[in-house]
């Protein structure tokens, strides 16, 4: 499926709120750029959508920027 995505037209694709498709995406190698909002917000347990660390291969960050209420908003490019 994530090949399929990859080779047809029409542009990027993006993934929002779907913690198992965002962990399986890298893990297949499907994957050039993550774009993460981070909320000052405490809710107590949950999935964590990284254990520990950025998906496994090398990443750089491009941007970072911090919003007046507190957000950060990040974004890693992978290197090929």
């Amino acid at each position: 499926m994530a090949g399929d995505l990859k080779a047809a037209e029409g542009g990027d694709v993006l993934v929002l709120s779907s913690a198992s498709v965002i962990k399986a995406l890298p893990a297949a190698d499907r994957v050039d750029r993550l774009a993460l909002t981070i909320f000052p917000v405490f809710l107590g347990g949950g999935p964590r959508l990284f254990d520990g660390a950025l998906p496994a291969g090398r990443w750089t960050p491009v941007r970072q920027t911090a919003g007046e209420d507190g957000t950060l908003a990040l974004v890693h490019d992978r290197v090929r």
